[in-house]
């Protein structure tokens, strides 16, 4: 069945990744892994109360701290050495709140932004209202789907963007200023960071701070 549905809808086979960024996924993944079980140690230790038993998990968590700083080095490494890559870091960590490991992840985790279009961006990172209507109910928006490891990645980036970015800042606050709930507002300001790098990058253009997006920072 899958087969003869395959035929039907005539699906286009989905090319493989570039090595480059199959590299870097390797590599930014097993730095989340790194740093997942550096927070796993850390809540071991909170709760040790054994002397030796603390110093091994001390060890453990140095050591932890050490591959994830290598493993960021060699994210940033892996990207300098492929000229488009490069280009792409560059556009990402111009916009304000947009670090370096941010980047990193989103380039790994995403990276079809400057072939997509604002909505498009928004529902791939899971990031975009989805409407939850049946019948003559209208139920909330929410969002759902999409990538968790983009979601996850921007997460801080936009709470830094929303304090530090001029911009996106008078958009969050504007939001608040509406009675938006500061959740709701934090997931706008993440959602305009994702539409704004696949702008940013589709336009091969870094952040200008006298023009910071491509579209209106509208709700």
């Amino acid at each position: 069945m899958l087969a003869a549905f395959g035929v039907m809808a005539r699906l286009a086979a989905t090319p493989p990744l570039p090595e480059a960024i199959e590299n870097l996924r390797e590599i930014v993944r097993n730095r989340e892994a790194a740093i997942a079980g550096r927070t796993a140690l850390e809540n071991q230790l909170a709760t040790a109360a054994v002397a030796g038993v603390k110093r091994q998990i001390g060890r453990q968590i140095e050591s932890a701290k050490a591959a994830a700083g290598a493993l960021e080095a060699l994210a940033v490494q892996t990207i300098e050495g492929d000229p488009a890559l490069a280009r792409r870091f560059a556009i990402l960590v111009s916009i304000p709140g947009v670090g370096a490991v941010t980047a990193c992840g989103l380039i790994a985790n995403m990276p079809e932004p400057g072939s997509l279009n604002a909505k498009q961006a928004g529902l791939l990172a899971g990031l975009a209202p989805v409407a939850c209507d049946s019948g003559q109910r209208n139920g909330p928006r929410r969002i759902q789907g999409g990538r968790h490891a983009v979601r996850t990645g921007v997460y801080m980036a936009a709470l830094s963007a929303a304090r530090f970015n001029p911009h996106l800042k008078r958009f969050y606050e504007r939001l608040i200023a509406a009675g938006k709930v500061k959740k709701l507002a934090l997931t706008a300001v993440m959602r305009k960071l994702i539409v704004l790098a696949n702008d940013l990058i589709k336009e091969d253009r870094l952040w200008p701070p006298e023009s910071p997006a491509a579209e209106p920072l509208h709700a």
